[in-house]
């Protein structure tokens, strides 16, 4: 055998063992997300309303709680499709390197 094919044969070897961890540790990643905020409760909360001026107390913070928790999903969505995208992409170049392993001693 010449030395030359091997060399190139361990090579595609790495590549391919290295996209297929790649996607897998992207893959890993989409299934994590960020928890939702929560509001801690104030003691005594239950015993009387606060209110300023007319507001409720808390109304800002639940609004604050409810956005936020929007946002978060959203970028919990996006983070889990990005990483599933590059998890794909590097599933498809190990596939590409194993190919390209097989071309190489099948060619004469």
């Amino acid at each position: 055998m010449n030395k030359i094919k091997i060399s190139i044969s361990i090579l595609w070897i790495i590549f391919t063992l290295l996209f297929f961890f790649l996607g897998l540790r992207h893959w890993n990643i989409s299934k994590e997300s960020i928890p939702q905020f929560k509001i801690s409760k104030r003691p005594l909360a239950h015993s009387g309303s606060v209110k300023i001026l007319g507001a409720d107390v808390d109304q800002p913070i639940k609004d604050f709680a409810n956005n936020f928790n929007s946002y978060l999903d959203e970028q919990n969505k996006t983070s889990k499709n990005q990483n599933r995208s590059s998890a794909f992409g590097y599933w498809l170049a190990s596939l590409t390197a194993v190919a390209s392993l097989i071309f190489e001693w099948t060619k004469r």
